[in-house]
Formats: structure tokens, sequence, C-alpha cells
């Protein structure tokens, strides 16, 4: 399985479609998420929309603007979000686990399968980042 903590993939995914010759600039959805986590003392989001209606889009302009794993300057210098307050304080500064569940892996046919190797993968992307906690297998991720 893929990268889980910290991935580079939804930067990537984001700057592809920030490039692309149609794109909308829905970057001030970020201002709003977090002047409503800050005004609600929220600490979880969850973002839902019909089929096809951009989630993905959206979870990745998310990752690649809180995420740590790379300098998201350059997409986002330039567009709604970087005239927010939250802009300079929040923006690269997160370890992000990024799961996308639109694609099985290779050879893990059974669901059972699937999700104890999504599992093994978190877990081992958690120890390496996070090497002074440790893990107790008694509890559940």
């Amino acid at each position: 399985m893929g990268i889980f903590l910290n991935s580079t993939a939804p930067y990537e995914s984001y700057k592809r479609t920030a490039q692309t010759r149609f794109f909308v600039d829905k970057t001030w959805l970020i201002d709003e998420i977090l002047h409503g986590l800050e005004r609600d003392n929220q600490r979880c989001v969850c973002i839902t929309r019909p089929r096809r209606f951009g989630k993905t889009v959206m979870a990745n302009m998310l990752c690649a603007f809180l995420g740590n794993a790379a300098d998201s300057g350059d997409i986002f210098s330039c567009l709604k979000i970087s005239r927010s307050p939250f802009y300079r304080t929040h923006r690269n500064q997160y370890d992000v686990i990024y799961i996308d569940f639109s694609e099985e892996p290779e050879k893990c046919g059974f669901y059972d399968r699937y999700i104890s190797r999504f599992l093994d993968g978190v877990k081992a992307d958690l120890r390496k980042g996070f090497p002074e906690i440790a893990e107790d297998d008694r509890k559940s991720l």
C-alpha cells in the first residue's frame, strides 16, 4: 500500500488540478472550514457531497494546504485563500493521514484483507513518523 502519513499524493494531485485550463478557485472554503472549527471549537470535519461533486478534489485541496509533506505555497499564493488570516498560520503546519479508498490494492480481493493491509500500512507509517509513541496492540487504531 502507499504512504498514509504525510504523503505528497494530495499535493501533487491538487497541483495538477489547479493547473488545468478550466480550474475554478474554491480555496475560500478552506477559510470557511477553519473559521468554523475555531468558532465552534470543533476538531473534525465531515465533507459530504453527492457522487461526482468534487469530494476528492476538496480533500486533496485541504491536505495540500494543511499538510507538511510539501511546500504548497506555489499553488496557493495566487489563490483566494492567500488573503485569509489563516493562510500563514495553517498552511503546511500539520501531519496529515491521507487515505484513498477509490482504488483497491493489487491481490486484495477480500474486504477483511483490504482493511487489514490498510491498518498495517497506517500503523507502520505512524511508527516511523512518531517513534516516541509506544504502540499498544490491544488498542484500536
